[in-house]
């Protein structure tokens, strides 16, 4: 999700993009769900089609609109993921009563004041927190980012442990390549034609970089390590539960394992999903 300050810059500069029509180029532009809807109806103007006439057998424009499958996938499986190996290890050590502590956040906005009484406000894709002595401490977000700017990811990263002051982010980046593009022309595909292998609905996944940041260690990554069947991401008891829990003092540096097949199947089921939207999106209703 993009702040809301830059969120309206982009808006204003988005129908430049959108006159190129080069979905490449439009995969930059950082914006809600909610903004990019109503950027498509602009750009059914900018192309003079009326928003109640149009086709998506129209090959002037082909809007390319976030979130992805891959995106909402990645988001909501590995929240689960990392929940469950929490949960494991809280178990073996008899503490699984805490458990019930760990708050799931979703993609709930947060606010922030800084000393010049400037407010930001920021929605992760996903995060934890925890609840103890009658209230909530955000302890870890999640950026994930498909075919994004890596960069721009990685400032997002930082504006949370920064001026939101979350111990824990975590960065998951895929990239897809070759990026997607609509084929020209929508009356050779039909509804019975699935899965349509003339055409590439989704290139191939070649990038997965999975980061965890913590302000408490100057921001330094930890770039994730394959054990076996596992996946060591750097993450420990101790990012996800606040500081002074007393009770996790003597497993804090227990590390949280993901599992490797548990990722592979969600990078899988989200990159089928995604190229199933896009050919229905396509060869979709007007």
């Amino acid at each position: 999700m993009a702040r809301s300050g830059n969120e309206q810059v982009s808006y204003r500069r988005a129908p430049n993009f959108l006159t190129a029509n080069e979905p490449e180029k439009r995969l930059d532009i950082r914006l809600s769900y909610k903004s990019f809807r109503a950027l498509e109806e602009q750009a059914l103007t900018l192309y003079g089609i009326s928003p109640v006439e149009y086709s998506a057998t129209d090959s002037r424009v082909t809007i390319y609109t976030a979130p992805t499958a891959l995106h909402g996938y990645s988001a909501v499986n590995l929240q689960q993921a990392i929940s469950f190996a929490v949960y494991n290890i809280l178990v073996q050590h008899q503490k699984q009563e805490l458990f019930e502590r760990i708050v799931a956040v979703g993609e709930s906005t947060y606010s922030s004041v800084n000393d010049q009484g400037r407010r930001s406000t920021k929605t992760p894709d996903a995060g934890l927190s925890y609840y103890y002595d009658g209230g909530t401490v955000l302890t870890i977000i999640m950026e994930v980012g498909a075919s994004e700017g890596y960069t721009h990811l990685n400032a997002d990263i930082l504006l949370w442990m920064n001026e939101f002051h979350c111990r824990t982010a975590i960065l998951f980046y895929n990239k897809e390549c070759p990026k997607f593009k609509f084929p020209g022309n929508a009356d050779t595909y039909s509804i019975n034609d699935r899965p349509a292998l003339e055409h590439t609905w989704f290139g191939t996944l070649d990038t997965a970089v999975l980061e965890v940041f913590k302000r408490d260690q100057n921001t330094d990554t930890c770039k994730m390590v394959v054990q076996g069947g596992s996946l060591d991401i750097g993450l420990t008891i101790g990012d996800v539960l606040p500081p002074n829990e007393d009770a996790i003092q003597d497993i804090r540096g227990e590390r949280v394992h993901l599992r490797i097949n548990f990722v592979r199947n969600m990078l899988a089921s989200g990159s089928h999903d995604t190229a199933v939207s896009r050919f229905n999106h396509f060869i979709g209703e007007d």
